[in-house]
């Protein structure tokens, strides 16, 4: 079945021009860029029914993160089922502007460095929504996930130059988890998932890996952005200069897990993308000196 076979009991399908698919990620879920009959953009996120629940809290979570910051970022539109109730989807609003990465590479250091600290005031702002009170202790809830990363990973025998390191450094890191704060987190915050618009201000898009829990754990893919300069930037940006001394020992622990996570989804979902995906993980291996170091070569 063509996926717009899949899509075509959608309700707003017969307003559609243009439906073109996007093609990176890692996430199991299918990613349309839509045009209406009338000129207006949209992006049309899909996944397995059972995801339906995943699919009204991501909605839920991105209005209200909106109506407490103002944000430029995707809104909900519809929430519901598709392709005979198989499938999940998510309709949101699109953000206007140029891709990060493209515009950021094409400027000289000392600017993709301050677009990175842009980056990293915003990532400030996102942090100031507190979670609730009754979410779980940070520690129990990720200490969960690690258990769930790990095991996952041993399941496939996948493996990679330094996987064994990387694993060691999560086990040995463990208590770093205890009593730490917790707010929004986005989930996936680096330069490809940001938009620039006319005035230089960011966008920012897809939080379909949010959570509540430490804020810390939002720089676990920060090395991904498109450049050193703006992954240096965004930490200063931050901390405004003043970086606390834990900082760089848990940005390490979310970074070591979050490449093993990144191998496990590549397998499950995207085998096309676990060359590179391997690939990436080992040139994180080897900036952290085999885990052996806290702060990363490129900072």
């Amino acid at each position: 079945m063509g996926f717009e076979d899949q899509l075509s009991d959608i309700a707003d399908y017969k307003n559609w021009l243009d439906i073109e698919p996007i093609e990176h990620g890692l996430s199991g879920e299918t990613k349309y860029h839509i045009t209406r009959n009338n000129g207006v953009e949209l992006i049309l996120r899909t996944s397995g029914i059972q995801n339906y629940k995943r699919h009204c809290d991501n909605a839920m979570f991105a209005q209200y993160i909106h109506e407490k910051l103002g944000l430029n970022m995707n809104l909900p539109i519809e929430v519901a089922a598709c392709c005979n109730d198989t499938l999940a989807y998510t309709l949101y609003t699109w953000v206007d502007g140029l891709d990060a990465d493209s515009k950021i590479l094409n400027l000289h250091t000392p600017e993709q460095a301050r677009f990175g600290e842009k980056a990293g005031a915003l990532l400030r702002k996102i942090h100031s929504v507190k979670a609730p009170k009754n979410v779980l202790p940070w520690d129990a809830y990720y200490n969960q996930k690690l258990d769930e990363i790990i095991g996952k990973f041993r399941l496939i025998r996948v493996r990679y130059a330094g996987d064994e390191e990387t694993i060691r450094f999560v086990e040995s890191n463990r208590e770093l988890l205890k009593d730490r704060p917790q707010t929004a987190i986005h989930g996936d915050f680096r330069s490809g998932n940001l938009i620039i618009t006319n005035y230089d201000e960011f966008g920012v898009i897809d939080f379909g890996r949010w959570c509540w829990g430490d804020p810390y754990m939002d720089f676990q893919c920060i090395r991904r952005s498109c450049s050193a300069p703006f992954s240096r930037g965004q930490i200063n940006g931050y901390f405004e200069g003043n970086i606390p001394g834990d900082f760089f020992a848990l940005m390490a622990l979310y970074t070591a897990a979050d490449t093993i996570r990144r191998v496990c989804e590549a397998y499950e979902h995207s085998r096309g993308m676990l060359a590179d995906t391997i690939a990436s993980a080992e040139k994180t291996v080897r900036e952290y000196n085999g885990f052996e170091g806290l702060v990363p070569t490129w900072y």
